[in-house]
């Protein structure tokens, strides 16, 4: 196979996958997400990272169990529900707005002098 050919089929496979994340059914509706921003839920996603560092410092701290336990289940609860609700609701903006034709996100971005 040559390069060409190679990079043709590399071109169609991520063809293909854009084109079936695109379909607006492969995503569920995140009513939890109440936020008008792309950077807004930057940022919750970035609280949560901060709020799971600060419970691994105090598991390894901690040496009463029940409250170990406590610990756990708080950081269990950022990384196996709140994370992935986060992420999946950053992959539908994404997708969203390539879907859409539109490269920003937000009507309300603030713009910087000099940098816009």
């Amino acid at each position: 196979m040559t390069s060409d050919e190679l990079l043709a089929r590399i071109d169609n496979a991520i063809e293909e996958l854009t084109a079936l994340r695109l379909r607006r059914s492969n995503f569920p509706e995140f009513d939890k997400i109440e936020t008008d921003t792309f950077g807004e839920v930057i940022d919750k996603l970035q609280i949560v990272h901060i709020r799971y560092w600060h419970l691994e410092d105090q598991m390894a701290e901690e040496k009463d169990d029940s409250r170990l336990a406590a610990l756990r289940r708080k950081s269990e609860s950022l990384f196996k529900e709140k994370r992935p609700m986060l992420v999946s609701a950053l992959d539908k903006a994404i997708v969203s707005r390539i879907a859409n034709g539109s490269p920003e996100f937000g009507d309300n971005l603030k713009l910087y002098k000099g940098w816009n």
